[in-house]
């Protein structure tokens, strides 16, 4: 599956397909783990905490991959292998399947829940406002949807919602179809269940969807547009990275669209140590979102999480985000000097880019330890 970087890999002839930057730079920049986990599994190389791993080419039977130190300012590449895909790649499509099938043939080895390629149907039964810019869709879903996994999310083709008689009757509502419109076409976003259950009435699963209403977004119109009955299609689920969560002080990060992970996550809370929970939110009023949940049976035994653990951040334009999650986080350090064990968080892109070297410089987390990820882009 794996080698060493060889001579011979320099007469390859570089992959050209569409995006192909853009997929590289994706990468490297949000799925470093995913990187780390492949030469670890498919080599048998061991990878330093000092060791940041890339993508330094594309080509039709695999892809190159180094390892650069980021200790002593080096910033020359120490070490490269070819990882080999599975099927040659044609095509951006063809790419994202052979990376696709790669994380989950190393996931498996390791034992991990990985991503998965199916479609999947839910039925709008309602749609309500869970706090001020927060939009619930209550749906029922799949029978073999995961009830007690925080963050496990689908995503949802934004063009592919229809009648539920189109889809008894063989039907699809597609973009030849004259009554359609062209407004999502094409679009897809990732939508984590904020909560799934087995309906003791109905015995089907039901799961709430929850979006966050930010202005003129094709998520948002698109959530608003759905009725009652309406069928919604996933083609592509991908469970969240938090088993690291099970022990030790955690520290939890999120916005309004890692706030329905979040809220799951303290409603199944295992970890006997509460967590801290940094939560920004643009309306004061949002952090409601987090107070009306019924909390774990652990941290219900906290008479006071509520008041001393969940960090509230309005956000403002005046003063840049990672900032305020600094700041936050320094004080409360100060105040309680407890030593942080644990990383998770989601953000938006630019965000996370700067918070994540900050975070790891003061809490000197490991690579396994620190989860911090890209939940949309600005």
């Amino acid at each position: 599956m794996a080698q060493p970087f060889v001579q011979d890999t320099i007469d390859k002839i570089p992959l050209d397909v569409a995006d192909k930057t853009l997929f590289i730079n994706h990468v490297n920049e949000e799925h470093q783990d995913e990187l780390a986990m492949f030469i670890n599994i498919f080599t048998k190389a061991s990878i330093r905490e000092d060791s940041v791993p890339s993508i330094v080419e594309l080509y039709s039977d695999g892809m190159l991959l180094a390892l650069t130190s980021i200790d002593n300012n080096q910033t020359d590449p120490t070490e490269q292998y070819f990882v080999h895909f599975t099927s040659p790649v044609i095509d951006a499509a063809s790419l994202q399947e052979q990376y696709i099938t790669l994380l989950q043939r190393a996931a498996t080895k390791l034992g991990k829940r990985t991503i998965k390629l199916r479609d999947q149907f839910f039925t709008v039964m309602d749609g309500y406002y869970a706090s001020p810019n927060m939009y619930r869709l209550l749906v029922t879903a799949p029978d073999n949807t995961p009830l007690n996994q925080p963050g496990y999310a689908y995503l949802l083709d934004l063009n592919a919602s229809f009648a539920a008689s189109k889809l008894d009757s063989g039907e699809r509502r597609d973009s030849n179809d004259s009554d359609n419109t062209d407004e999502f076409q094409g679009v897809y976003r990732y939508y984590s269940l904020r909560k799934a259950w087995q309906d003791a009435d109905s015995s089907s699963v039901h799961a709430w969807i929850d979006v966050y209403m930010h202005g003129d977004t094709s998520g948002g119109n698109w959530a608003k547009s759905l009725d009652t009955g309406m069928k919604i299609k996933s083609v592509r689920e991908y469970p969240e990275k938090l088993e690291h969560l099970i022990d030790g002080q955690c520290l939890l990060i999120c916005d309004e669209t890692s706030l329905p992970t979040v809220a799951n996550l303290l409603e199944n809370w295992q970890n006997p140590l509460s967590p801290l929970v940094i939560a920004i939110t643009n309306n004061s009023k949002d952090i409601n979102y987090l107070h009306d949940i019924t909390l774990s049976e652990y941290l219900s035994k906290d008479e006071h999480f509520r008041q001393d653990n969940l960090l509230h951040i309005i956000n403002t334009p005046a003063t840049a985000l990672t900032e305020q999650i600094m700041t936050t986080l320094n004080s409360r350090l100060t105040t309680t000097p407890n030593k942080i064990d644990k990383v998770w968080g989601a953000l938006e892109a630019a965000n996370i880019k700067s918070l994540r070297p900050q975070l790891k410089s003061v809490l000197g987390l490991s690579r396994q330890d620190m989860t911090i990820q890209v939940y949309w882009r600005a």
